[in-house]
């Protein structure tokens, strides 16, 4: 998988993120992969923030963390980077606004937020 066809999928497994989505193309004059991704951590972090346990938003974000989980299984170099330098390290730390959002991480994001 590369850069375009994780763009793609995430908005298309995501359609909630059509108004960022749209957001970006009328900001920038390309696309830029990396600032986009990033607001989509901000995004998901502030649906956990609201989400109540086993509601749609926990469950979205839940499937958010999934979707790149395998994204990063299935990447190329490219991909990997862009989820370990817009996805991890955009997370909040210890102690600030959403950071429980950590306890969703597995496998290969979780070890890149440990290693941070």
């Amino acid at each position: 998988m590369n850069e375009d066809q994780f763009s793609h999928g995430l908005h298309q497994h995501f359609p909630q993120l059509d108004g960022l989505y749209a957001e970006h193309g009328g900001f920038y004059e390309e696309f830029l992969s990396h600032v986009l991704l990033a607001d989509v951590v901000r995004w998901a972090v502030g649906l956990f923030i609201e989400a109540d346990s086993g509601s749609v938003e926990e469950i979205t974000v839940m499937q958010l963390v999934d979707f790149v989980e395998g994204a990063y299984v299935q990447g190329d170099d490219e991909v990997k980077e862009l989820i370990r330098f817009s996805f991890v390290e955009n997370l909040p730390y210890f102690g600030q606004g959403g950071y429980r959002i950590r306890e969703c991480l597995t496998g290969n994001l979780l070890k890149m937020l440990m290693e941070r």
